[in-house]
């Protein structure tokens, strides 16, 4: 009797034990499941990030908003053919539909992409979109909301189950506020201008159109009064001012005052500002210094009480990119020719003399490169040994370098003050979509 009693307890061991084991087996498969859904639904975000600031840079540029939607399409196809990016397939190579601030089109056969075009970041889809201002003609902020919808994932175990997985993700993406002076202020160049009016920490002064000399071929002409110095800035002291023209400055400033540098580094300003019209030079190349999408120069006239004029303006740059009327440079980006610059208070050296002078930053004002830097205008007559020789004496260089002043203009990165403003410097950033779990 008590041999069948244990033999039927080593029966119900093995029952308990097969059950244990099925549930066990169960939840593996299921967090493998689940991980597998966690991974790329982490992809997918990367990729629809990717789509939204994209699309966000093209309507920063003026472009249509087909070539908007387009843009954030072009930009996922691009990240789904990446290695690891297998499962987020774009298989459908049909045309994107839609019209006004709404379009989508199919990804495959279960995934959908919608792109949404609003002038307010907190509001998708728009109840009034407008792609330019109906007053002044001015284009408008656009933010992009960019929704990948039903990616399908490969099954492992709970395909057994006839359940299926999907994986959806949206992004916002546009213009940030402008950056101030209170700003931490990165990628700049080097330069910088003296404020028209110190009190205008928006503008500094300027209004649109101005024509500013950005580097002068005279020391002595500057209203920076600090010998030897020809409106160059010092941001790291190691002499690297060709690769931060050539916008390679990846660091940023803080405490709203700049240091200036001395020499005329003619050679330097050359190579490093003109790689954004094509010219390369030393160690510089397009790989890492491309050129403008627009090259075409302005011809500059100065009239006798110093006005400046061109026959070829920023204006005149953004209407020709917008109307196809331009012969576009081979791997070109739009906008290389902005040039995010600090406007000082010239009336107020905090510092000493020569290299020790330093200036409190009014505003940082956005200049369109009129023209390539040249070698020499063979007018100068100021003092500074040039850093690019081995002259030991001062050397007599003249070298002047204008740009056009513009209200808005792109910087890569930098902090942005809690007040936005509309004007300035800015950035492509993501915003928080203010529908994200809602999509479907």
């Amino acid at each position: 009797m008590h041999g069948s009693r244990r033999h039927n307890q080593s029966g119900l061991v093995i029952i308990l034990f097969t059950i244990a084991l099925t549930v066990l087996l169960g939840f593996a498969a299921l967090a493998i499941d689940l991980n597998h859904v966690v991974l790329n639904k982490a992809r997918l975000q990367n990729g629809v990030d990717a789509a939204a600031l994209a699309a966000a840079v093209v309507a920063d540029s003026g472009q249509s908003e087909s070539d908007i939607a387009n843009a954030a399409l072009d930009a996922l196809k691009n990240y789904s053919s990446a290695s690891g990016n297998s499962e987020i397939s774009v298989t459908q190579n049909q045309a994107i539909t839609g019209s006004g601030s709404s379009f989508s089109i199919a990804l495959s056969d279960s995934a959908s992409l919608l792109v949404q075009l609003s002038n307010d970041p907190t509001q998708f889809p728009a109840s009034t979109f407008q792609r330019t201002d109906p007053v002044s003609g001015d284009f408008n902020d656009i933010y992009v909301r960019v929704q990948a919808s039903g990616v399908a994932l490969d099954g492992f175990f709970l395909s057994l189950f006839n359940i299926s997985k999907s994986v959806s993700s949206s992004a916002v993406a546009g213009p940030s506020s402008s950056v101030t002076s209170s700003s931490q202020l990165c990628n700049l160049v080097p330069m910088a201008v003296c404020a028209k009016d110190k009190t205008d920490t928006e503008f500094g002064g300027y209004d649109e159109g101005d024509f500013e000399v950005l580097k002068e071929s005279d020391w002595k002409e500057s209203d920076f009064n600090t010998p030897g110095n020809f409106q160059l800035l010092d941001f790291t002291g190691k002499g690297e001012v060709d690769e931060q023209l050539a916008g390679g400055y990846d660091g940023c400033l803080s405490g709203g005052t700049v240091n200036v540098a001395t020499g005329n580094s003619v050679g330097l300003v050359k190579k490093g500002l003109n790689t954004r019209f094509g010219d390369y030079q030393g160690n510089m190349s397009a790989d890492e210094y491309p050129p403008d999408i627009y090259v075409k120069e302005g011809a500059i006239t100065t009239d006798d009480d110093g006005n400046i004029t061109s026959d070829f303006t920023y204006s005149d740059y953004k209407q020709d990119i917008a109307d196809g009327t331009y012969t576009e440079k081979s791997g070109g980006v739009e906008g290389r020719r902005l040039l995010s610059v600090p406007v000082i208070d010239c009336s107020n050296n905090i510092g000493g003399n020569g290299s020790n002078a330093e200036f409190n930053v009014v505003s940082v004002g956005c200049f369109f490169l009129t023209q390539q830097a040249p070698e020499s205008n063979g007018n100068g007559n100021g003092n500074g040994k040039d850093k690019d020789t081995e002259d030991t004496e001062d050397t007599v260089t003249g070298q002047q370098v204008y740009g056009e002043y513009t209200k808005d203009c792109l910087v890569n990165n930098a902090t942005f003050p809690t007040t936005p403003s509309a004007s300035g410097s800015y950035k492509i950033q993501l915003y928080k979509d203010p529908i994200a779990g809602s999509e479907v």
